[in-house]
């Protein structure tokens, strides 16, 4: 195992969903070598007591690489601007920003990943002569679970029967019961759906109702560990 430190800095809530945790746990697996999610990965958890993005979010964040002796610092989310990046520069820190649309303006972060498809040169043309840049598909963040479905290719049935409902680990505007409203009232002769309710979705309860109204062919998954394998399915 690596024996250098890395700290996460990563947004999480019910509003934007659990995507940004989710790729970062990735960078974790690859970092540390390990199995199991977040505490099981060997990562310790702090919350910060600051608004996103605030020079306090910074200070807090800096103060707890300085109490860890991280290495690096690796931020996700949408509050981390040019100022934000300055401060954990300015505090020794190697640095990583994963990005998604180039928001913050200027980058000194030290390298910035854009996954995206849509990710170009040209959204980050203010930057530092330092900054790397890793852009797009060939520096997608995925889990190890999905690195044994390499080779695996799907048979596409004529006619599908199989849908696998997922809005990711929040939904707030409660998107999924929508469309289990939509695939029930469609009456699909044979058909099979699978409803993956992300662990902060605050509609668990209404979903579960929804779903006990229908016949035949619904399952609700909760907390699903294995996402490829339901992709599979």
């Amino acid at each position: 195992m690596d024996s250098r430190k890395l700290l996460i800095r990563v947004d999480a809530n019910v509003k934007i969903g659990t995507g940004h945790v989710m790729r970062c746990l990735a960078l974790a697996q690859a970092w540390h070598g390990i199995d199991e999610r977040l505490r099981q990965e060997q990562a310790q958890i702090s919350r910060l007591d600051a608004a996103p993005g605030s020079a306090d979010d910074a200070a807090q964040t800096a103060s707890l690489a300085r109490e860890l002796q991280a290495d690096w610092a690796v931020v996700d989310g949408y509050h981390f601007d040019s100022a934000y990046q300055r401060s954990l520069k300015g505090e020794g820190l190697k640095l990583m920003v994963i990005d998604d649309y180039g928001h913050a303006g200027h980058y000194s972060a030290d390298v910035v990943v854009n996954q995206n498809i849509s990710a170009k040169e040209s959204l980050y043309t203010s930057r530092e002569r330092y900054t790397r840049l890793c852009l797009g598909l060939d520096y997608v963040l995925l889990r190890r679970e999905f690195k044994v479905w390499r080779e695996w290719k799907r048979e596409i049935a004529p006619v599908a029967k199989k849908i696998l409902v997922t809005m990711g680990g929040s939904d707030p505007q409660n998107l999924t019961e929508r469309v289990i409203g939509s695939l029930s009232s469609a009456d699909l002769k044979d058909l099979e759906a699978i409803v993956v309710v992300g662990g902060s979705n605050p509609h668990l309860g209404s979903l579960e109702r929804r779903a006990s109204q229908i016949s035949c062919g619904f399952r609700l998954v909760q907390h699903a560990l294995d996402m490829p394998e339901l992709m599979a399915w």
